[in-house]
């Protein structure tokens, strides 16, 4: 009987977890008492439904991320109203917004709408031009969260977005498509369509050869994960045929304080006051070359209001700019303080650096230091791919179901990814890193060389 003990001896932490008493297992509220909070922890905190709803067969993923708390981009506004304008132009050509994992691509999508208006409420005061082509009452939002794997998937997946019945060919297809009226189409989480199976490669091709043909006659803007992006570019030379990248980051120091400052705000901890001297301290600064020493002095006693300015450096220090790490780690933080300040009864507001008295919990890590090397690969392909099912995970790494399954199952008791069950087969359960893990998991698996900048 063959026998994989290596394979059986990386069980070993799996079972001796699942065994444990419940004694022996380190808590929640041990980890808060030393001011930490876990990976897992901070992977449950991604919403229950979600997390362990049953997944269906195709997920077509369609909400805007549209929100009034917007912040920043102000560049990248300007350069895709820079698109749409050359597109009316009649010189339309794909865009990309590439962005790392949680940074806001997609929240980002969901600005282009109201921009939309805006540039329709801009042109009823101008005189009309004949030769610009009419701009469309709304843009179309599609997410594909299931890869094509042949030209027949591409086809019927491009002209999903046209509502139109999918042609026998390519050729027709391209033809049936400029035939529709013009559109402006963003394609989100195009990483989701790359999937190292047989028959991805024909697809991917095919989806991409559509969209190059029908450019002209149709706005295309594709948002994408920067590590899958370097991928496309390496495996398809994706970066040939996009003429226009937009780069995204995480937040700056600025704007990640002006972001928890509203989630402060919408907390009650902080009043109305504060965001109003804020914003004043802003509008000084701007003209602090020309100010005099009152009007610096007055800065300095705005810039002091905010009970929380240590905390927001602190966020922005822990989390590096990733505005929803950010947001758990402040909320957990207010949530855990009596769990936190038991242990440390230095922990108290004569103490503390701030007027606040506020801890902010650090990050522990740990786990992901006991990962092999095999553990990593299989991050960074589900990390890549924003997603693998068991079939998938197997297929790729050309491993058995069985094994593929609990090697995910373990990475999923780390609190490293989380899973979506399938009620039919398990080879199709769907497990995923959680946005608030993004950052934190690729840059281990940068430093260990299974993600390549």
């Amino acid at each position: 009987m063959d026998i994989n003990l290596r394979f059986l001896s990386r069980l070993n932490p799996w079972l001796n977890s699942l065994f444990a008493s419940k004694a022996t297992l380190k808590t929640e509220t041990d980890e808060a008492q030393q001011g930490q909070i876990s990976l897992k922890t901070i992977a449950n905190q991604y919403p229950l439904q979600a997390r362990r709803g049953p997944i269906t067969q195709v997920m077509l993923y369609q909400s805007l991320y549209a929100s009034d708390n917007f912040v920043g981009r102000e560049k990248q506004l300007n350069q895709i109203t820079d698109v749409i304008n050359q597109w009316r132009n009649h010189h339309g050509e794909i865009s990309a917004i590439v962005s790392p994992a949680g940074a806001g691509g997609s929240s980002f999508l969901g600005q282009l709408p109201p921009l939309l208006q805006t540039i329709i409420a801009e042109d009823a005061n101008k005189a009309p031009m004949p030769d610009i082509k009419p701009l469309p009452s709304k843009w179309l939002l599609m997410s594909f969260y299931q890869a094509p794997l042949s030209a027949n998937d591409a086809i019927a997946y491009v002209c999903y977005c046209f509502g139109v019945t999918p042609p026998n060919t390519i050729t027709e297809t391209i033809a049936a498509i400029n035939q529709q009226p013009p559109q402006l189409i963003m394609i989100d989480d195009m990483h989701k369509l790359m999937l190292r199976m047989m028959g991805n490669n024909q697809a991917f091709v095919t989806f991409a050869t559509i969209i190059m043909e029908t450019r002209k006659h149709h706005c295309w803007v594709i948002n994408c994960e920067i590590f899958a992006w370097q991928r496309l570019s390496a495996q398809y030379q994706i970066h040939h045929f996009i003429k226009h990248v937009f780069q995204l980051d995480y937040f700056t120091e600025t704007e990640l304080a002006k972001i928890q400052t509203k989630h402060l705000l919408d907390l009650g901890l902080i009043s109305h006051d504060v965001m109003a001297k804020e914003a004043a301290t802003t509008t000084q600064k701007e003209t602090r070359k020309t100010s005099n020493k009152t009007t610096q002095k007055s800065n300095d006693q705005a810039e002091v209001v905010n009970p929380y300015k240590d905390q927001l450096k602190q966020l922005y220090t822990i989390s590096q700019g990733h505005p929803k790490l950010a947001s758990l780690l402040l909320q957990y933080s207010l949530a855990n303080q009596a769990d936190i300040n038991s242990d440390n009864p230095s922990n108290n507001s004569s103490n503390s650096s701030s007027n606040s008295g506020i801890e902010i919990c650090r990050i522990n890590s740990s786990v992901l230091q006991q990962c092999q090397d095999n553990d990593l690969f299989s991050l960074a392909e589900i990390y890549v791919h924003g997603g693998l099912r068991v079939s998938q995970h197997a297929h790729i790494f050309a491993i058995t179901i069985e094994q593929s399954s609990l090697q995910l199952e373990y990475l999923a008791r780390q609190g490293l990814i989380i899973a979506q069950y399938s009620q039919q087969d398990f080879a199709e359960h769907f497990y995923f890193i959680t946005p608030t893990l993004s950052k934190i998991i690729a840059s281990h698996l940068v430093n260990n060389n299974k993600l390549f900048n």
